[in-house]
């Protein structure tokens, strides 16, 4: 008995066209280096809880430090969101603008 959806086997069959290849390409070493950057600063999270949150507790510092990473991580989504809705309303380059400047 066949278990595939109607439409499916044929949207797998179909190759990908150059601009979807690009797509992807581009989406995928964008997600490695936004991770890799979420990666270097946990990483370094005790060297920076040292110089950024001086505690005479280096556990405080330290949580300091992942509070901050926590709020930036949780955050993330919550900004896209609101810089998604801002966009499709006054458009992509606006959206971007917002975004360049408000990260500056």
């Amino acid at each position: 008995m066949d278990t595939t959806l109607p439409g499916v086997a044929e949207a797998a069959a179909t190759p990908l066209t150059r601009a979807q290849r690009k797509a992807i390409v581009a989406a995928t070493l964008g997600t490695i280096v936004e991770f890799t950057d979420w990666l270097i600063y946990a990483t370094f999270a005790p060297l920076f809880s040292r110089h950024f949150f001086p505690a005479h507790n280096d556990r405080v510092s330290l949580l300091s430090a992942f509070a901050v990473f926590a709020v930036g991580f949780v955050m993330r989504p919550v900004g896209g969101a609101l810089l998604g809705a801002f966009a499709d309303r006054r458009g992509r380059k606006n959206g971007l603008t917002l975004s360049v400047a408000l990260m500056a």
